[in-house]
């Protein structure tokens, strides 16, 4: 079993989230895989469904609850974690919320801003804090097309998300908007209307801050943004032209790639399988 590489996704209880894994497990893909969600009952009743169609994974696939939002949560998967498995290889940041379209809705612009921007930055920055990460592992951040800079309307904007050198800077452009919303100034300061969009603007723009950091570099840990497509969720609808396992393909991809940094790879926007560009 210490051969097997460990992979946690996050908010994978359904989606996206809930393809890779059953993909990597179709695959017989030579992991061992957790799935985590933030309710437990729906994480446990996945958990189940999948567990009874892949038996054959019964030593190498596990559950734990996680908010990425909630530090409680977090310290207790990191507990976890450290009990069970000493450290993982692979995480893969899936967890977030859409708007499900045009809103006005202040709260739940806040709580996209909070969970894809402010939760996936905090959840990373924990794990990697506390050295859960072994040498050369992954981080793959499900970022998205629809976190393209060119939504911005202004240059100023577009520069700070594009020279950020740590993540603070990435948190502080976040706020910046949820302030802009209240004080009812959205376009008038620069901003695209969607907050799902500026979230993965924050993002797409983490891999490639987190990609400078000196505890990646010598730990060797490959770091990438990961656009899924349009797939067929709760979040998105069923307008969406992709299937889930569809959607799954670029993260998979990104898994199975070579361990240890590739600098033709390192910190950037994977779209189909190939790098890409979000500006």
């Amino acid at each position: 079993m210490a051969s097997r590489k460990i992979v946690l996704v996050t908010g994978s209880n359904k989606g996206i989230g809930y393809g890779i894994i059953e993909s990597l497990l179709e695959k017989k893909s030579n992991l061992r895989i957790i799935l985590t969600s933030r309710n437990e009952e729906l994480g446990k009743k996945s958990y189940n469904k999948l567990l009874s169609q892949y038996p054959d994974f019964k030593n190498y696939f596990f559950y734990h609850q996680l908010d990425i939002t909630k530090k409680d949560s977090i310290n207790n998967l990191i507990s976890w974690i450290k009990k069970e498995f000493g450290k993982i290889d692979y995480l893969v940041n899936n967890a977030g919320l859409g708007t499900h379209g045009v809103t006005t809705d202040l709260n739940l612009h806040k709580a996209v801003i909070n969970i894809n921007a402010f939760g996936t930055i905090n959840f990373t920055e924990e794990i990697l804090k506390n050295d859960m990460i072994n040498k050369s592992g992954k981080i793959i951040l499900l970022g998205s097309m629809m976190g393209n800079l060119g939504y911005l309307k202004s240059q100023e904007l577009k520069n700070k998300f594009k020279n950020a050198k740590a993540y603070q800077e990435l948190l502080n452009l976040a706020e910046s908007f949820i302030k802009s919303y209240e004080n009812d100034s959205v376009e008038k300061d620069g901003w695209c209307k969607n907050s799902y969009s500026v979230s993965k603007m924050v993002v797409n723009s983490y891999a490639r801050v987190l990609s400078y950091r000196d505890e990646i570099e010598k730990n060797d840990i490959s770091v990438f943004a990961a656009h899924p497509g349009w797939v067929k969720t709760d979040m998105t609808g069923p307008e969406a032209p992709l299937t889930i396992k569809e959607g799954a393909v670029n993260e998979v991809f990104l898994i199975e790639l070579p361990d240890g940094i590739n600098r033709k790879y390192q910190g950037k926007y994977f779209d189909n399988c190939k790098v890409g560009s979000f500006e």
